[in-house]
């Protein structure tokens, strides 16, 4: 036995010997503050059981005011840890009358199957998704005790692009529909024939540009006039639920089921699955292409985007890449296209 460790029990005596007697070892701080958490987990209680949001902002101002002692700083790395000990994390608020939402969706879906007994190639997803022209890393691997973390970046991280992602239930994607923030098509540029480009003067999809897609990607996926009854679901979108678009519909005996506002994130198969890898494998194309590919600069000498059809084959190559599987998990989690016996709804949510 060390002779500093006789020191340092013989200083920790009466502390050591207040210990439970059957405790072999004490690892770790103690917790500071035990009485100001002690109070904030109590408060965050009462607030949740009264229906009020809690805030990471609000939470840092309470503790601030419950300590009351000019050594405590609240920082978000100390918020961190209280909610790490104390099992609490962010969550995003679903509507007061989701349930009811819920469940009107869901008869409405098994209505509709019902009735026409659509076969999994026949029931899509559609939704319109934004992405920027760099996606950089918002986090990185650096040596401990760094006090400056930085990732290159082309300063256009707020240079955005609509894309329309479709998907069918049983895993088939539908060619993607890409409108870029321009007043007209560029000229001498050729895209991927698996994409469809257009540009719209503020980047997003209108009336126009979504019955173009019904015509030009939901219509010719889809086969001929003598084809059968097919049902689309899509968000609440306002373009999305416009009288041309809804006229529009029937004639490709297309069904259209509406999600209720503020559920996407449990009714939309896209949203469920598919968007988040997505994005993920398309950061990873954005940061080859700073750290490998050829970069041209401005007279200012600020780097450029990429090219348009360097974007667009991105685009192509991920959508191409990405696993049908996640694409029929995420319909069978939205309860879109389970089986009417319900021996798939064990895979619900």
């Amino acid at each position: 036995i060390a002779e500093s460790n006789i020191r340092l029990w013989r200083r920790q005596k009466e502390h050591l010997q207040a210990l439970p007697w059957m405790k072999m070892a004490e690892r770790g701080k103690s917790t500071a503050y035990p009485e100001l958490k002690a109070k904030l987990v109590e408060w965050i209680a009462e607030r949740r059981q009264q229906g009020g949001g809690v805030s990471i902002v609000e939470t840092l101002t309470i503790a601030k005011m419950c300590a009351n002692t000019a050594g405590f700083k609240a920082s978000y790395g100390w918020d961190d840890q209280f909610m790490n000990r104390h099992g609490l994390s962010v969550r995003r608020k679903l509507p007061m009358d989701s349930d009811t939402k819920l469940l009107q969706f869901q008869k409405f879906i098994i209505k509709l199957h019902k009735q026409h007994y659509y076969v999994l190639s026949l029931i899509g997803n559609a939704d319109q998704t934004p992405l920027n022209f760099y996606n950089p890393y918002d986090r990185t691997l650096e040596v401990k005790g760094a006090k400056t973390i930085s990732i290159a970046t082309t300063g256009h991280e707020k240079s955005r692009f609509n894309v329309m992602l479709s998907c069918m239930a049983n895993g088939m994607k539908l060619p993607p529909y890409i409108v870029f923030k321009r007043k007209k098509m560029p000229k001498n540029v050729i895209f991927p024939n698996t994409v469809h480009v257009h540009v719209h003067p503020k980047g997003w999809i209108d009336k126009a540009l979504m019955l173009d897609w019904l015509q030009m990607v939901w219509a010719k996926q889809l086969g001929g006039l003598m084809r059968k009854r097919s049902l689309i679901v899509l968000d609440a979108y306002r373009c999305h639920r416009m009288p041309s678009i809804k006229k529009r519909l029937p004639q490709d005996k297309t069904d259209l089921a509406i999600i209720p506002g503020g559920m996407t994130k449990m009714l939309q198969p896209l949203d469920m699955t598919v968007n988040k890898p997505l994005k993920d494998a398309l950061c990873k194309k954005w940061n080859t292409w700073l750290l490998e590919g050829e970069h041209t600069f401005t007279a200012s000498v600020r780097m450029q985007t990429p090219m348009l059809q360097d974007v667009t084959q991105w685009i192509a190559d991920v959508w191409l890449e990405l696993d049908p599987v996640m694409i029929r998990k995420g319909f069978l989690k939205c309860s879109v296209s389970n089986a009417m016996d319900g021996s798939e709804d064990d895979a619900l949510w």
